[in-house]
């Protein structure tokens, strides 16, 4: 489960198409004015696509959206293999006027986002609507980004306390070279930290690392770390499909250069 990507600020989160939330409706014009967004809401959404194209799991997010008396709160994680961002439960300030959300969040060194979801359509467990984000720093205007046109689905799956523990893990794909039948195992502990073995000479030994931590929101399960000496960041994004009698299974789909995709998925078995 290891591809190597660049580490860069946490600040280009926002540019992501997994960051921003957005959707079209069918009449700009003369949109029917929901009074009840605020409500219809809340709960927990996964980013399923932008621009009606499906989104590869390293570029997907989960936000989530709580009640708290008269006040909505918010936050999202993600994992941007592209951009190096690392959000586990990040908080996001969150307005609601209209069909519109405004998402505000304070990140490092001064840095502030501000995503505009306007025409924001709640259907069941369909969430969509379109959006527009702006980057400043110290006041001053640094980017913007969009619209883009997302769609997330909401989902009730919590597996914070099902990646714990010892893994035994093999890999299928549709693309042969990323399958693995070797014996391979990653343990996930209950403080966000975890480690790497490899069967060697009969014995499991554990890869020596700088920093190895991993979080699960949602279906969405990553992890990053740094083998110790290498200086390069490594990080996997997967999406947990099922867990049944101590076996899950998770999936990342990827997309190559010439557009097309291909499925990897992980086999893993709770070693008790």
């Amino acid at each position: 489960m290891r591809k190597i990507f660049n580490w860069v600020l946490a600040a280009t989160l926002v540019i992501s198409g997994a960051t921003v939330f957005t959707a079209c409706s069918s009449n700009d014009d003369n949109p029917v004015v929901d009074n009840s967004l605020a409500e219809k809401i809340v709960g927990k959404w996964i980013h399923t696509d932008t621009d009606g194209e499906a989104i590869t799991t390293d570029m997907k997010s989960v936000y989530t959206f709580e009640k708290d008396g008269s006040t909505l709160k918010g936050y999202y994680s993600m994992s941007m293999t592209g951009s190096g961002v690392w959000a586990f439960n990040q908080e996001t300030d969150v307005t609601v006027s209209g069909n519109n959300v405004t998402l505000t969040s304070h990140l490092s060194d001064g840095v502030t986002s501000v995503v505009e979801l306007t025409n924001v359509n709640v259907s069941g467990d369909d969430l969509r609507f379109t959006a527009k984000t702006t980057l400043s720093k110290d006041g001053q205007v640094t980017a913007t980004y969009g619209p883009r046109q997302e769609h997330f689905t909401k989902t009730e799956a919590d597996y914070t306390q099902t990646v714990i523990g010892l893994w035994d893990i093999y890999f299928t794909s549709d693309n042969p070279e990323h399958e693995s039948l070797e014996p391979y195992r990653e343990e996930y502990r209950a403080d966000g930290t975890c480690s790497f073995y490899d069967l060697i000479d009969g014995q499991w030994v554990e890869e020596k690392t700088d920093y190895s931590e991993y979080f699960a929101d949602g279906p969405l399960f990553c992890f990053r770390w740094q083998k110790t000496d290498a200086g390069i960041d490594r990080r996997e994004n997967w999406e947990i499909v099922s867990y049944e009698n101590g076996k899950m299974v998770s999936k990342a789909l990827h997309r190559r250069a010439d557009g097309s995709t291909y499925t990897v998925t992980a086999h893993l078995t709770k070693v008790e």
